[in-house]
C-alpha cells in the first residue's frame, strides 16, 4: 500500500472538506494570479515564475479531484 494511500485512510469526511476548502482557496488564488501576470505582461517576462505558478494551479486540481473521490467513498 502506497504512503498517501493509508494517510487517506485515516482521514474523516470533515477532514476531507477541510483540506477541499483549504484547495479551493489555492486554485481561486492561483488562477487570480495566472489572470494578473497574463494582463501585466509577467507571463512572458517571468516565465519561471509563471510556469510554478501554473504547476501548483495543476497539482492542486488533481489534488482536490483525489480528495472529492475520497469523500464520495464515504
Amino acid at each position: 500500500m502506497h504512503e498517501s494511500e493509508r494517510h487517506d485512510q485515516t482521514l474523516s469526511l470533515e477532514d476531507c472538506r477541510h483540506i477541499l476548502d483549504e484547495l479551493e482557496s489555492v486554485i481561486a488564488d492561483a488562477k487570480a494570479l495566472m489572470t494578473r501576470f497574463e494582463a501585466t505582461g509577467f507571463d512572458e517576462s517571468l516565465p519561471d515564475d509563471y510556469l510554478a505558478l501554473h504547476e501548483l494551479y495543476t497539482r492542486s486540481v488533481k489534488e482536490q479531484q483525489h480528495y472529492t473521490q475520497i469523500m464520495l467513498a464515504f
